[in-house]
């Protein structure tokens, strides 16, 4: 199946889900060839995640250098070094379906020439996607009876017997999949519109920063309802709606319609706790929540305890991280957006920013300048606060031409941004960095 990867993957009818592509990526990089090669490994997870986010058109040579290698923008050096490595990374795929594959499921490709993987498929007759013949479907039944003769009912019946067989075999065994892969296998052994609901959700939530972009937000709010919906029971659009609520009354100069939001998001905070009181996503959402109504001890209980429970998804962290800073504990902020730390799933962007507001409340200065600019060569996108920052630290590393030239920059690009009022709410408990930046904006 030779196909553009210019558009999300489920965009593309007859496409692979998201599901089975991390399924087949996480095999090739558990393989003994991606085990011995951690950048490899870094390489392709990397192409793929950001194929199935719908950003491939951002893959370049510069963005790998920058995220995979940490290679610095300027210069070729690290797009050089990238091409090598490209190399090697089609060698080690080849050679592991050549010596592993047994033909069926997701195949990921990197074709000469450029970097964005495309996927081939052969589903399994016993895949549980592929509902069109499923038992419970009656749409399937009916497309069962057309495609198989009569005299075939013994033939139907074993190979139904065998799907179910397979299944329930699947159910007591233990299986290489991932924790994400078994919790949306599990919901659609449930329902389909619980599967459809926590989908929905999972895209939306994909949809975090920029956090100041109120369009985008109220867009991933609608999406967070409709997943609500869909799913009255399933806490992730409970969750998702109280961290977009929790942003609005943030962003709201108005005090009467931020109370109102506020008492929204704890509304929705506090029933996706009652669903789901064990769930990341749940207590980091109403730790978020916490935070933006300035109560930072409890704020940081829900944030540490979520990232006990989900360590290692990008979301997850990426709330803490916000958490952390408007509860002014940065060494958390830094921790959960640390480069080094392993993330799944979104918030690479969120990543980014949050450890450069991190190292701004640390002191870090130059740490904050490499953070945001870095953010154009790895696809992230430039916002008015990043600018804000790296004049704020450049400032305070005496490099005034620099401070200004930014400020310039982000007032030209952003006239209406609110920096004081935004950086009064951020800032709320940090008053050392809350009057760094008012004196940057003074000065310059």
């Amino acid at each position: 199946m030779n196909r553009s990867n210019d558009l999300p993957i489920n965009q593309h009818v007859g496409q692979p889900s998201p599901e089975l592509v991390r399924e087949a990526l996480s095999q090739v990089v558990s393989s003994d060839g991606f085990q011995a090669s951690p950048r490899l490994r870094q390489f392709l997870t990397y192409i793929v995640e950001e194929t199935l986010s719908g950003r491939s058109n951002q893959i370049r040579g510069k963005a790998i250098a920058v995220e995979v290698y940490e290679r610095r923008v300027d210069g070729t050096g690290g797009q050089n070094l990238v091409r090598v490595e490209a190399r090697r990374l089609r060698r080690l795929l080849h050679q592991f379906y050549e010596d592993q594959w047994d033909g069926e499921g997701v195949r990921i490709f990197v074709d000469p020439g450029g970097y964005k993987p495309r996927f081939s498929y052969e589903a399994k007759i016993e895949d549980p996607t592929s509902s069109e013949l499923k038992s419970d479907n009656p749409v399937g039944r009916w497309r069962l009876r057309q495609l198989l003769p009569a005299g075939l009912g013994v033939i139907a019946v074993a190979v139904v017997f065998g799907v179910w067989l397979s299944q329930e075999h699947r159910k007591v065994l233990p299986t290489t999949q991932s924790i994400e892969q078994a919790e949306r296998a599990a919901l659609g052994e449930q329902s389909l519109t619980r599967l459809q609901a926590a989908n929905l959700a999972d895209q939306a939530r994909g949809m975090f920063f920029p956090v100041f972009d109120v369009k985008r937000q109220q867009i991933a709010l609608g999406m967070f309802q409709h997943a609500m919906e869909l799913d009255p029971a399933l806490s992730d659009g409970y969750a998702g709606s109280a961290q977009v609520l929790a942003i609005l009354a943030v962003l709201s100069p108005d005090e009467a319609q931020r109370d109102d939001l506020f008492n929204q998001a704890s509304e929705m905070s506090g029933k996706a706790l009652e669903l789901s009181p064990a769930d990341a996503w749940a207590n980091s959402a109403n730790g978020w929540v916490l935070a933006a109504k300035d109560q930072p001890n409890e704020a940081l209980k829900y944030a540490r305890m979520s990232v006990e429970l989900a360590p290692k998804d990008g979301h997850i962290l990426d709330l803490a991280g916000i958490t952390a800073i408007m509860a002014n504990a940065p060494a958390l902020a830094a921790e959960v957006s640390n480069p080094e730390r392993p993330r799944s799933g979104s918030g690479r962007f969120g990543a980014r920013n949050i450890w450069g507001v991190s190292q701004l409340m640390l002191g870090n200065y130059e740490d904050v300048i490499d953070a945001f600019q870095g953010a154009p060569a790895a696809g992230a996108p430039v916002s008015a606060p990043s600018l804000l920052f790296q004049a704020v630290a450049q400032d305070l590393l005496g490099n005034s031409e620099q401070a200004q030239r930014l400020v310039n920059e982000m007032r030209k690009t952003w006239p209406e941004f609110p920096s004081e009022f935004l950086a009064e709410r951020i800032f709320q408990n940090d008053g050392a960095t809350r009057n760094a930046v008012f004196e940057t904006l003074k000065k310059y």
